[in-house]
């Protein structure tokens, strides 16, 4: 039986486990990934992709592809609109940016989020990864059995009735909500499962973009009802013909999608694609690691499709799970920083199935009223009135740049905690900041360069002050096979923005270590960040070296 050898092998070819392979493979590290299916999306869902995404998606030089010539028309105004039916009465219209006008909408990022079909964003991924040298990409291949020997994973794969083994460093399960390996490894999902149920119906309707645009005046992309039995609601997938409709069920159920559809939009010409009952749940795997064999995205994760927090938490994962696995394998990291992964990643999940729980709960409360289609002074005074109540409980679903921008690594083993309180953390409004741990904040260079397109191959050290003499950690740096740069910047506004005078960046472009002086202990800096400090005090090391201002600091 014929055995492949490669460093990395990735179970399941959805987007985080495609955006892994795009990051171990930008980084030039030999990966596979195998997946039971073809590629193809029976059921599309997800379309919301976070500005965090692009910007890892920029770095891998993919982000003007997908956001101009990807399967969304570019120029098309995005509208949330909330009315009594489907052409009903306007209640209220939360407007974003088209996808061509993101860039531009905030001074927090470089890129602004994306709408795209999960189809269309998918082969993308998919096609970057396979133009990649490092990366070989196996659709139709399944995972027959795996184990681990201590040194790697030995794992049977089966392909076109061919057997073969592959013998990896490491496994990474993404292979989604009913994941082999993480039931293979007996570890458990934790929260609340099934804390609700919809009926969800793909369909086409070439007219209907045309008509909910005449009636409501702007261009649909999601149409909540309030009034209408099971409160269904409407997404556009595609921008053009392409939809999905979900409604409320007391408990799991197949109606008739034909009925569904006759009953919500009466009168219109609709072919149905695919339907199914799906389940709302909010838990997160007890753990995201086992010897060599790590889980990320859906298999360590479910939530609501509230706020669209699914396929960008995965993204999240695979980014911090590879730029890590890259280090342990070109040699500068200890094995040890991998145990980082889930000490970063499991609180961000937390946090954001939370969040899309809380979401579902703020639409549970807004309950019909049959005031709201009334005509006369009832009428507009019950519209008003929810009107006011939609802004304050439903806008937070989709006004979620903190959630994109905000998360931070704050009980990270490998940051170097500098004795100062964490900063607010809010999940509609992103606040800048380097507290260690933080994505470090976007400013621009120079006409359409960011400082984040610095980061990435290795680690940076953004100085403010040229005086500050950073040759011992650069000795100390170069001793440890560490990668390390500096980047000079006189602006005073980024001085401002980033807090201190140097600030130590990730190759995943979050804070390390920051400070106003040099690290009095630049190789116990190196080691902390490279995950080969003494656990016991490493995050002492860190906050003496952050706030130790060049003076001695006693570690024991």
């Amino acid at each position: 039986m014929e055995t492949l050898t490669v460093p990395v092998l990735i179970v399941g070819g959805g987007p985080t486990g495609l955006a892994l392979a795009n990051e171990l493979g930008w980084r030039g590290i030999r990966c596979m990934l195998i997946d039971e299916g073809q590629g193809e999306i029976p059921f599309p869902a997800g379309e919301n992709i976070f500005s965090r995404t692009m910007e890892h998606l920029r770095r891998w030089g993919l982000a003007d592809r997908v956001r101009y010539s990807g399967g969304f028309p570019p120029d098309r105004k995005k509208s949330i609109v909330f009315a009594t039916s489907m052409f009903g009465r306007a209640l209220a219209t939360f407007e974003k940016e088209s996808n061509a006008d993101e860039p531009t909408s905030s001074a927090a990022t470089p890129e602004g989020t994306l709408i795209m079909p999960k189809m269309d964003f998918d082969r993308a991924l998919r096609a970057q990864a396979e133009a990649l040298p490092s990366c070989d990409i196996r659709f139709g291949a399944r995972l027959i059995r795996f184990h681990d020997t201590g040194d790697g994973v030995e794992s049977l794969l089966e392909k076109d009735g061919y057997q073969f083994t592959v013998a990896a460093r490491y496994l990474v399960g993404c292979d989604g909500a009913r994941s082999v390996v993480r039931r293979a490894l007996d570890i458990d999902l934790e929260g609340s499962f099934a804390q609700g149920w919809n009926f969800a119906i793909f369909f086409r309707c070439a007219e209907l973009d045309a008509a909910l645009s005449r009636h409501y005046g702007v261009s649909i992309t999601q149409l909540h009802t309030v009034n209408s039995e099971g409160k269904p609601y409407l997404t556009v997938v595609n921008g053009t013909d392409l939809w999905r409709l979900s409604i409320y069920t007391d408990e799991e159920v197949s109606p008739d999608a034909r009925d569904v559809l006759n009953r919500v939009l009466p009168g219109r010409s609709c072919e149905i694609l695919k339907a199914q009952s799906w389940a709302g749940h909010r838990v997160v795997a007890k753990h995201y690691r086992r010897g060599n064999i790590f889980l990320a995205g859906d298999a360590a994760h479910l939530r609501w499709p509230k706020g669209g927090f699914g396929a960008n938490t995965g993204i999240g994962d695979a980014i911090d799970l590879g730029w890590k696995l890259a280090a342990v394998l070109d040699g500068w990291a200890a094995p040890e920083i991998l145990d980082s992964y889930e000490a970063e990643r499991r609180p961000v999940a937390i946090r954001n199935v939370n969040e899309a729980s809380i979401n579902r709960r703020l639409d549970a409360a807004i309950v019909p009223d049959p005031a709201l289609d009334r005509e006369g002074a009832e009428g507009e005074i019950a519209r008003a009135a929810l009107a006011n109540r939609l802004h304050a409980l439903r806008l937070r679903e989709f006004a979620t740049e903190g959630i994109q921008l905000g998360y931070r690594y704050a009980a990270s083993p490998i940051c170097a905690d500098d004795g100062t309180l964490e900063p607010p953390d809010d999940h509609m409004l992103y606040l800048p900041t380097t507290w260690p741990g933080a994505r470090a904040p976007h400013f621009w260079m120079n006409p359409g360069e960011s400082i984040l397109d610095r980061f990435g191959r290795g680690f940076v050290m953004v100085r403010f002050d040229r005086s500050i003499g950073l040759e011992e950690l650069e000795v100390a740096a170069a001793r440890r096979k560490l990668p390390i740069s500096v980047v000079d910047i006189a602006d005073p506004d980024a001085r401002t923005l980033y807090e201190n005078r140097l600030v130590l960046v990730r190759p995943d472009g979050h804070v390390a270590w920051r400070g106003d002086v040099a690290p009095k202990d630049p190789l116990g800096l190196v080691d902390l960040v490279r995950g080969a400090a003494d656990n016991r005090r490493q995050r002492k090391m860190g906050r003496g070296v952050a706030e130790a201002g060049g003076q001695e600091v006693e570690h024991a």
